[in-house]
């Protein structure tokens, strides 16, 4: 702390006087390790992109409903049931089989020179959902008296309206005596340089029949009204929107802007260019910070610079034209692709072939071209918020025991019935729950285990995350053991068994992991990093599901199987144990706890690269390190009675050979002994170059 004493010291919007100046204090960011990543099926939304979801009723607006057959969006809601803070969701899908639904602007033509063609637009996202949607165009004319100079023979545009890039619409003197006025369409362009009066003017230009001084005051501005229907009910209005490119609220582009905030690639009309960034699809429409954007709808490419021009039925409709995805060909119907997805689909990239790309050439209605597979884009998030990286990963549509049990709705009761029973059934029942059936993704105990084993090995070779994994239903003790012994690693857990939940009315089967998940951050949140995420309760499930070969629970301990058990105290997790081998890793809370040391000491000596390689470094990094270990000693998160039972510390020229010194790596030592076990831990902090501080386990 310094004190200026400085009789006339001034500072802006302060008196003269005398301060006292206190340095900033550098506050060093907190890394949590309660964000979980949540893949699997959703009914709709962008596919293989992560997206941040904060609760389950977000989730539900940007990936759709909770469909039979459908484990993602009851795993979501099981997460923030549990505690759960945010996830990142990333749907995947059969890329190649599954289709975007196509629809039209009904009665726009979309104009570009001599060309006229039908203005095509396309469901948001993939999937059967899209031929649900419905649009209705609605054209809405706004007087607009325009002038007339008798001079220079041109029409007067008043000053204050329209933009440039407006539509007017302007009758004429008829062809003939007694017909029917003529009636075109205009647009506003900005003024011609050579123009002494830098007035803007009509395109096309006037022609005798429209160069009336009444006439020009019946003019009307036009702009256009998008009612967007899912399922029969209104989600989305697009006001005042324009039909010209020029103009600022030009209707592609306000549906359009959202793909870049998805970070979705095309529409496009080539592919990027790897050296500038700015050919990338996802300008198309905008930048990422663009405020607009359909989450129901995506442009045509091929409307980027067209003229959308109404039609005479769209003109002489006052309440708009409306057209169903239902009544377009089947070719233009989308598709779910549920026959052909696979296990494989979880992990592998999107990668489309020049036939892929040729179906859709016509329109440019791809969804996407290359994206990398679901684990690999989790990465991207992970650069992008280093202090809440994806700590734990959990796939809940990696097995589908039974086929989706087909939900229905019966008649209403009529009024002069009366009903006494606890089940009335009065007539067959009337409508059907969309089901989706994936008959790849049933119990085949090769292909599930190596996929289990492939989340595994990907956090492994990642670090820093724990694969949450679900016990198949079905397993006797043996293969139980064997399951667990092919998936051992300090970096997977295996629960069970699966839980009954309450599904919009109808009870389902859920995969146990995404409740773990919650759990998890939700000790986090409330103890710390170092709590093991046991003895909670699991909420949003009523109930265990059947599996009556499940064995015994000390079976089940000694096998390291986290079980969730029917307790006086409604459904308990009474487990937090890994599947690895090794002793020193059984329990969740020491990998965690050292996964949370290693991220944040290295964000609390991002310093370090910076500063000469001396033993003054050396000291400042040990201190740092000290301060922190300290604080968890205090919290009750290591094991002793004093500090040098719990933790030590090296950082001086004992942990450094001169060759160390030659390549410029600091070296610091760090050995903590966890509350639970009770066995020294030990990791070194190596300081390269300028590089950043990296962790190694010793």
């Amino acid at each position: 702390m310094s004190i200026a004493l400085q009789g006339s010291l001034w500072r802006p919007g302060l008196p003269p006087g005398v301060y006292e100046e206190k340095p900033a204090v550098a506050t060093r960011p907190r890394v949590r390790l309660d964000v979980a990543a949540l893949i699997g099926l959703a009914e709709r939304g962008p596919v293989n992109t992560p997206v941040a979801i904060d609760d389950a009723r977000q989730f539900e607006a940007l990936f759709g409903r909770a469909l039979p057959g459908l484990n993602l969006p009851l795993a979501v809601r099981l997460f923030f049931a549990n505690g759960g803070r945010r996830c990142v969701v990333v749907r995947c899908v059969d890329h190649r089989n599954v289709r975007t639904a196509r629809l039209l602007l009904p009665g726009l033509k979309a104009v570009r020179g001599h060309s006229r063609r039908q203005a095509r637009i396309a469901a948001r996202n993939p999937g059967s959902w899209g031929n649900r949607l419905e649009v209705r165009c609605r054209i809405v004319q706004r007087p607009l008296a325009l002038g007339f100079d008798d001079a220079t023979g041109s029409v007067l545009i008043p000053p204050d309206r329209p933009t440039v890039g407006a539509t007017l619409r302007l009758l004429g003197h008829p062809a003939s005596p007694g017909g029917t006025p003529r009636s075109r369409i205009f647009r506003v362009a900005a003024p011609d340089a050579a123009s002494p009066n830098r007035q803007p003017v009509l395109v096309p230009r006037l022609t005798h029949p429209f160069l009336d001084r009444q006439l020009l005051q019946s003019a009307v501005e036009l702009t256009l009204r998008l009612d967007v229907f899912l399922d029969g009910r209104l989600v989305e209005t697009w006001d005042d929107a324009a039909l010209h490119p020029d103009h600022p609220r030009y209707l592609p582009r306000l549906l359009g802007r959202r793909s870049a905030a998805e970070a979705l690639r095309p529409p496009r009309l080539d592919l990027p260019d790897p050296e500038n960034p700015t050919a990338e699809a996802d300008r198309l429409w905008g930048d990422g910070d663009a405020p607009w954007g359909s989450e129901y709808l995506r442009p045509s490419a091929l409307l980027r610079d067209t003229w959308l021009i109404p039609g005479k039925a769209l003109l002489a409709t006052p309440a708009g034209l409306l057209l169903s995805a239902a009544e377009m060909p089947a070719s233009r119907h989308g598709r779910d692709a549920t026959a052909t997805t696979e296990r494989r689909h979880f992990f592998d990239p999107t990668e489309m072939d020049a036939d892929d790309v040729a179906e859709d050439s016509d329109h440019r209605f791809v969804a996407f071209l290359s994206r990398p597979g679901a684990l690999a884009a989790l990465d991207s998030w992970d650069q992008a918020f280093p202090f809440e990286p994806i700590a734990l990963v959990s796939l809940p549509d990696l097995l589908h025991p039974t086929p989706p049990e087909a939900v229905t709705d019966g008649p209403p009761m009529p009024p002069e019935q009366p009903c006494f029973g606890t089940v009335c059934a009065l007539a067959p029942a009337t409508r059907t729950v969309h089901a989706l059936d994936y008959p790849r993704l049933g119990f085949d105990a090769a292909s599930l285990q190596y996929a289990q084993r492939q989340l595994v090995d990907a956090c492994e070779a990642r670090g820093g995350r724990i694969a949450l994994l679900d016990l198949p239903p079905g397993l006797r003790a043996g293969d139980i053991v064997q399951w667990r012994h092919a998936l051992a690693s300090s970096r997977a857990a295996l629960y069970t068994p699966w839980l009954r939940v309450d599904a919009d009315g109808s009870a389902r089967t859920v995969p146990p992991s995404a409740a773990a998940c919650g759990i998890t951050a939700q000790l986090e949140s409330q103890v710390g990093v170092w709590g093991a995420p046991a003895n909670r309760p699991v909420l949003g499930a009523f109930a265990r599901a059947d599996d009556a070969g499940l064995p015994e629970p000390g079976f089940l301990f000694e096998e390291r199987i986290d079980e969730i058990r029917r307790t006086e105290r409604g459904l308990m997790l009474l487990g937090a144990r890994s599947t690895a081998t090794d002793r020193d890793w059984t329990h969740l809370s020491v990998r965690r706890l050292i996964d949370w040391l290693e991220a944040q000491l290295a964000a609390d000596l991002a310093w370090a690269p910076f500063e000469p390689n001396d033993a003054l470094l050396w000291s400042a990094m040990a201190n740092t390190a000290r301060r922190r270990l300290q604080a968890l000693f205090d919290a009750g998160a290591l094991a002793g009675r004093t500090t040098g039972d719990s933790f030590f510390i090296r950082c001086d020229a004992s942990t450094h050979t001169q060759g160390d010194l030659d390549a410029g790596r600091a070296i610091l030592q760090v050995g903590v002994a966890p509350a639970v076990p009770a066995e020294f831990i030990v990791f070194r902090l190596l300081r390269h170059g300028a590089d950043e501080p990296r962790i190694e386990v010793v």
